[in-house]
Formats: structure tokens, sequence, C-alpha cells
């Protein structure tokens, strides 16, 4: 038999065809092997934005993990709303998704019984301009929503707006500043907010009631 010429193109082209196969066979085992853990991980990341759309943060992943369990009274992490129970207060979960500047928007908001009132927020985003758009993962922003009302002649009005440029008439007591620099990611977190919770205005109608 004829040894195959290892200095030819058609020894090349083989080899590379091998080792192609073998490195796409590890690396799909590596992900299918992993991909659990990663699920695992993906879950107790978004348990920890929940709870701090409810004002629990900064938690060890065991103790965000029990503590999830505790507070969390109904609702799937996929959920558009879930119930919970804080300090021995009900409160109202809502999941928010929208479009920044460069990417997709979401987030959380916890509404008080009273269904009108924010307890507090949780946002973040996935290619925001740092220093600027991606500041409204920050706290200090998100604790600013805290207290604000939802509804004003029974609409929501919760929103985000420039100095100056809120709607004729609107309360303060209804929005927060927008980000400075940054225009378009407020304006995509102020359409956010206002779209997913009259998408879900019968659910907050339901847990007020």
């Amino acid at each position: 038999m004829a040894k195959m010429n290892t200095n030819g193109n058609a020894y090349t082209i083989i080899y590379a065809s091998v080792m192609v196969i073998i490195v796409a066979f590890l690396l799909a085992f590596v992900a299918s092997a992993l991909k659990s853990k990663q699920d695992a991980n993906v879950a107790l990341d978004t348990k920890k934005q929940i709870l701090s759309s409810l004002n629990i943060r900064d938690l060890a992943d065991a103790e965000a993990e029990a503590k999830y369990n505790e507070v969390i009274t109904s609702g799937e992490l996929n959920s558009a709303t879930l119930t919970a129970n804080v300090d021995g207060e009900e409160k109202l979960v809502v999941a928010v998704k929208g479009a920044g500047l460069w990417g997709p928007l979401w987030g959380w908001i916890s509404i008080d019984k009273d269904g009108e009132t924010v307890y507090g927020t949780f946002f973040n985003h996935e290619s925001e301009t740092a220093g600027l758009g991606a500041r409204i993962k920050e706290q200090w922003f998100q604790d600013g929503f805290k207290g604000k009302k939802i509804y004003q002649d029974g609409k929501v009005v919760l929103g985000v707006y420039k100095q100056g440029k809120a709607p004729a008439g609107l309360s303060t007591d209804s929005y927060v500043d927008a980000v400075t620099g940054a225009t378009l990611t407020s304006n995509g977190v102020n359409d956010m907010i206002q779209k997913c919770l009259t998408d879900n205005q019968s659910a907050i109608e339901t847990f007020k009631n």
C-alpha cells in the first residue's frame, strides 16, 4: 500500500477535517455536560434580580436561593407576574421587557398591595453604553422609583423623563429623571415600563382586590 504524502494537499485537507470533527465533538460534549450548571446559574441570577426588585440585595448564592423560596409565594421565573410576601406584606412583581439603544432591556417592578405604589425595581441591559445607559442597572437609579405612583386617572403614567420634559400635568410622584446623556436608553426604560404595566393591568387589579 502506497504511503500517503504528508506534504500533499490531500493529507492537509483530511487532517484538518478530522481535527475539526474532533474539536466540534469535544465542544458539544462539554457544552452538554455543563448545561445543567449553566441553567442553574442563570436561574439563580434571575432570582437575585427579582429579590433586588423587592429591595433584598447583596446576598450570597445560598442565601439568595433560600430567601427567594421564602418570600416568593406564587409564579415561576418566566411568569409575567409573581407574588411575594416581604415582612408580612404582600407584593406583586411584574416582569418588564423592552429595547434600549444597543440591545434588550429587562427587569422587574414590585408593587404594594394598594396596586398603585412602586415598592422597588430592578433593571438590567445587554449592551448599553458604559457610564451612560448602562447606569440603569445601578441602585441609585432603581431606588428613584420607590414610592412612585403608577396611575393617573386610571392610566399607567409611571415613567422616565428628562428634566422639564415630563408631560404637562403629570405629578412628580409618577416619574423619575432620565439618566444624563442616555436619552434613548431612558426612553426605552420609559416605554418598557408603560407597556408592560399596561399589559398586566388586569393582574395588578386582581392582586389589589
